[in-house]
């Protein structure tokens, strides 16, 4: 009872207890809730107050705080339980990966500036694994590797490889127990898909999966020898056909 008091309180004194500066009204409700959930006036699967304590509070009209709630529940943000009102979700929801990955390709998602996200992304990944990773980690990274080698060895399907090749990054990233890296990583996987496919099938074309083995065989290496001095030369090696794929 009391730690709800002090709830209500931060929430009367917070980010919902103001009136919105001008412009678009949908837009500063959904600021105003994004900045409650940032500083913890809300929580996951807190109940947010009703339209109309939302109306009393922001000085706005109840068509807008439903229209900002609306949004806010197709992202994944909010849900809706009939009776009891709405709610902060609790976890993650794919819905949440949309806006992120159209915005993304709005702003230059099949260009070079891709393959330097990447890139980024990658080095910054292979380094933390070399810090982070056990022996026990090591040895699930070489059977994922020993995965991959074979589903490549045994299929000209280039979905089937990809799928096996985002498997074994997923194997790195789950070293670093991070589930904010995860999201990014998904985020990624869905951006570079089309043109990762084109150079899985440029691999098989060129009749180059021994190759595509060995480039993999090779980050899975330099963690285990922790060698980050070939970081840069080996993912620039990975990224061969890919780029070509981009370009």
């Amino acid at each position: 009872m009391i730690a709800g008091k002090v709830m209500q309180r931060e929430i009367e004194g917070g980010s919902l207890n103001k009136p919105l500066p001008k412009g678009s009204v949908v837009e500063q409700i959904i600021k105003r809730l994004t900045e409650a959930l940032s500083n913890r006036e809300l929580q996951p699967g807190q109940k947010i107050p009703t339209e109309m304590e939302l109306c009393e509070s922001l000085q706005v009209g109840r068509n807008s705080v439903r229209e900002a709630i609306k949004i806010l529940v197709a992202m994944g943000v909010l849900e809706i339980r009939r009776s009891e009102g709405t709610f902060v979700c609790e976890g993650f929801s794919s819905r949440m990966l949309d806006p992120l990955v159209y915005g993304l390709i709005l702003e230059g998602g099949g260009s070079g500036k891709l393959i330097e996200l990447r890139r980024i992304f990658d080095k910054g990944i292979l380094q933390t694994v070399m810090e982070k990773a056990t022996e026990e980690n090591i040895a699930v990274i070489y059977r994922q590797m020993e995965c991959f080698k074979k589903m490549v060895e045994s299929t000209v399907d280039g979905n089937a490889i990809l799928e096996a090749d985002i498997a074994f990054h997923t194997i790195l990233e789950s070293v670093l127990d991070n589930p904010l890296v995860n999201k990014i990583s998904m985020v990624i996987n869905r951006l570079t898909y089309p043109t990762r496919i084109l150079a899985v099938n440029e691999f098989i074309q060129k009749r180059e999966k021994e190759r595509l083995v060995a480039l993999h065989q090779n980050l899975a290496n330099i963690i285990a020898e922790r060698d980050s001095s070939r970081i840069s030369q080996v993912m620039e090696e990975h990224y061969l056909y890919w780029r070509h794929a981009v370009e």
